[in-house]
């Protein structure tokens, strides 16, 4: 058998490969530290399991339509909205297993083959890899250390061509932990502003996991909220509510690519589980208590290993 020249070229997943193999060690007796993939250390909330527990009892075990059920589909606009202070409806939504096929899909149905993404470095490791599987190219934009790790306009702007279709922004980053601020945001804004033909997808998965904000960490349509319909935000359960097994991720945008997006899911993934997009309503309306606790133990962990490294000598 031969496989396909895609095939042939795939690699997996640096990220879930090097998972793998500290869960192998950890197995085998070693005592590892896993810094791989970015998963809580604690449990799925307890309301959040009996919600999903309950909608397994009740008979949520059969297909939902591609792009969700409607009710989780107006929590999500109703919530989401309220954070970027924009108004989406239900139709401008949709959901699927995990951010990263989210990610993946809004790619499928933007890229054509020889068009550029840029890609701000340093970048989380499957972003590369997906714009190739959309035949596309991309493209990174270094940033240093004077910056911040932030780039900046003019940085943009020296990789920008007529080919770009797609600019990636993540926010807080991974892997570096950079947050951009209102400031930074401005630049990006206006390279938007500059170059009409270059859509962005706004990779907001971390951003309620900033402890210098209430809410959401800052976000370009808080500045340019008539960037709307140039903008895909993707988000998802996993960072926020510790659901990284469950997969649920969503996208909100224009309805030509929320619509394609449910299309390609239709055609690929078919739909999410049932319960775990009733599990999703507990966790966007009724976990933010225990958020907030959660949220408070992060900072913790961060001062304490901050203070640790400033005090090696």
């Amino acid at each position: 058998m031969i496989l396909s020249l895609r095939g042939q070229a795939l690699k997996p997943s640096p990220t879930l490969a090097l998972a793998a193999k500290a869960k192998e060690l950890t197995a085998a007796g070693h005592d590892v530290i896993s810094l791989s993939v970015g998963e809580p250390d604690w449990d799925t909330y307890d309301n959040v399991k009996a919600a999903g527990i309950d909608a397994l009892k009740e008979g949520m075990t059969k297909y939902t339509p591609a792009s969700g059920i409607p009710e989780l589909r107006k929590v999500i606009a109703e919530v989401e909205g309220a954070s970027l202070k924009l108004e989406y409806k239900p139709s401008q939504v949709t959901v699927s297993s995990g951010a990263k096929f989210i990610l993946f899909s809004a790619l499928q149905m933007l890229i054509n083959p020889g068009d550029e993404v840029l890609i701000p470095a340093p970048y989380w490791v499957s972003y590369p890899t997906m714009v190739e599987l959309a035949d596309g190219k991309p493209v990174m934009v270094p940033s240093t250390e004077e910056t911040g790790f932030r780039v900046r306009k003019k940085d943009l702007e020296a990789k920008v061509t007529s080919k770009t279709k797609v600019l990636i922004l993540n926010s807080p980053s991974n892997p570096s932990g950079v947050v951009y601020s209102e400031e930074d945001l401005k630049e990006i804004g206006q390279f938007l502003e500059s170059h009409p033909h270059v859509l962005l997808i706004s990779d907001d998965i971390y951003n309620r996991l900033s402890f210098a904000s209430q809410g959401i960490s800052a976000h370009i349509l808080h500045q340019f909220p008539h960037l709307k319909d140039r903008v895909i935000v993707v988000n998802g359960l996993s960072k926020t509510y510790s659901m990284t097994g469950w997969r649920l991720g969503w996208a909100m945008g224009p309805e030509l690519v929320i619509n394609a997006m449910s299309n390609y899911q239709s055609q690929s993934v078919s739909c999410v589980a049932g319960f775990t997009q009733v599990a999703a309503i507990e966790a966007l309306q009724k976990s933010g208590v225990q958020f907030l606790k959660t949220l408070a133990e992060l900072e913790r962990r961060r001062d304490f290993i901050f203070t640790g490294i400033n005090d090696i000598p």
